[in-house]
């Protein structure tokens, strides 16, 4: 079951949001908790206990960790519970991965069956590991909440398939009214416009991507893949952003809040800023949880381009178990090794150098998304030497201009939509035209909200980028 799915959008969540609101207040988080299991069971059943266990243990322990004083049982626990979750999370995501790289090294036959991922097995395990931590350090206060609202932090079904990776006292530290008619409508309208992002935009741009993506290389014209790279660079914005939209105002229909997760991230000054604004609530995470703990940027030279590189080699693994992932994230590390050492582009003085920079920046992402995109790093690497090298395959070359054409009105909007466009006309309009623009755009978002569910209803659905990860 997807946020996008006719099922969810007319039986699920508007049975959830009737017994959510009938139940008294006491009972809303059972409730909750309830409907997201049910959530996970629509997701991936096979996996419902393994889900259960693994959030109920980790609320154990918790809890536990919470009551102990010794600093040694403290570790203690607070280990055990990371390296359980860990210990799933490598099992199911990367044991298959390793044995078969052992096997090429040594002259020795090791198996692994793959397996199917549980569903969201990323992002609530690292839910699970900042749970436990901000126990440990007391950033998580656990006094005056039940271990009912643990469970509902971990298992949320408004977050739980691919973040954002909120944090416990963000969730669980703000009293609200039992019903916020302001949070409710704001949150149905984020909805709205998170459903219309996936399913006009990435869905339409997923056809172009796939398509490139499936020719082979040597097929390829320059112009072809040059469309096939930037699409896919739209389309994972607007279906990361949009799912994140639509978890933000899932989390708001039901009084909850959520971290925002993107901030106009090809709009960045460089690399490093980029990561400031895309995918927010993981670099934060990393940050708080693996660079800072480790010494972070206080401490010598040597060391900080050490942790920048645990923390970049990690989050390239944390994307997948596969050698592409881990050369991606190590090109970021450095791209961002690189701005620390030189104090680029902070230290341009002219406008045009920093624009000049800035489009180096996007070049290099764009990059980095074929990298990410491509099923191995030699047809990653082949396509960007495609890229840089002009072929002229004449067919690939037409079908490039046949593509360009048929879809140019969803690229154009794309990427005016990659810019603060709207907010900048709320900061120009005032008084009446401000009335006027945000009718307007109501109007305009609920029309197109309908187009995107007969989308929906024709079947034309496709599975949101991250939930593999």
């Amino acid at each position: 079951m997807s946020f996008t799915s006719l099922f969810f959008l007319f039986v699920f969540l508007p049975v959830a949001l009737f017994v959510y609101y009938a139940a008294n207040e006491k009972a809303r988080d059972y409730v909750l908790v309830v409907f997201s299991l049910f959530f996970y069971a629509f997701c991936s059943a096979h996996y419902l206990f393994l889900f259960l266990f693994s959030a109920a243990l980790t609320v154990v322990t918790g809890r536990v960790l919470n009551r102990t004083q010794g600093k040694r049982l403290r570790v203690f626990w607070l280990v055990f519970g990371i390296l359980a979750n860990l210990g799933i999370l490598f099992y199911y995501k990367y044991a298959g991965f390793t044995l078969s790289t052992l096997s090429r090294i040594f002259p020795v036959s090791l198996q692994i069956g793959q397996l199917a991922l549980p569903a969201g097995i990323s992002f609530y395990t690292f839910k699970a590991v900042s749970y436990l931590a901000d126990v440990y350090s007391g950033n998580a206060d656990l006094s005056g909440n039940g271990m009912i609202k643990d469970m509902l932090y971990l298992t949320v079904f408004t977050q739980l398939p691919q973040g954002p990776l909120s944090r416990y006292r963000d969730f669980c530290g703000e009293s609200k009214p039992f019903f916020d008619t302001a949070l409710f409508s704001g949150g149905v309208y984020r909805f709205m416009i998170g459903f219309n992002k996936k399913v006009i935009l990435a869905n339409i741009l997923a056809n172009i991507t796939d398509e490139v993506y499936a020719t082979p290389v040597s097929n390829c014209a320059t112009g072809f893949v040059w469309l096939g790279s930037v699409c896919y660079s739209l389309q994972l914005l607007f279906d990361f952003a949009g799912y994140s939209d639509m978890a933000v105002g899932l989390s708001e229909m039901f009084g909850l809040r959520c971290m925002e997760n993107f901030r106009y991230p090809y709009m960045t000054e460089s690399v490093s800023k980029f990561w400031r604004r895309w995918h927010i609530s993981l670099g934060a995470w990393f940050r708080d949880y693996v660079y800072i703990p480790m010494g972070g940027s206080r401490t010598k030279k040597w060391r900080i381009y050490f942790n920048l590189f645990v923390v970049w080699a990690l989050t390239g693994i944390w994307h997948g178990a596969a050698w592409n992932f881990i050369a991606w994230g190590l090109g970021y590390f450095v791209a961002i090794a690189f701005e620390r050492a030189t104090g680029l582009p902070d230290r341009l003085k002219s406008k045009a150098g920093r624009i000049i920079y800035r489009i180096l920046a996007l070049l290099f992402i764009n990059f980095q998304w074929v990298l990410f995109r491509a099923p191995s790093i030699r047809t990653g690497l082949g396509m960007i030497k495609r890229m840089l090298i002009p072929s002229g395959d004449p067919v690939t070359a037409r079908r490039a201009l046949i593509l360009l054409s048929d879809n140019a009105a969803i690229i154009l909007i794309a990427l005016l939509l990659c810019f603060p466009v709207v907010p900048r006309l709320h900061e120009k309009c005032t008084g009446r035209g401000q009335t006027v623009l945000r009718i307007a755009e109501t109007v305009l978002v609920f029309a197109v909200f309908l187009w995107a569910v007969s989308f929906v209803v024709a079947g034309n659905n496709n599975p949101f980028a991250y939930a593999n990860f």
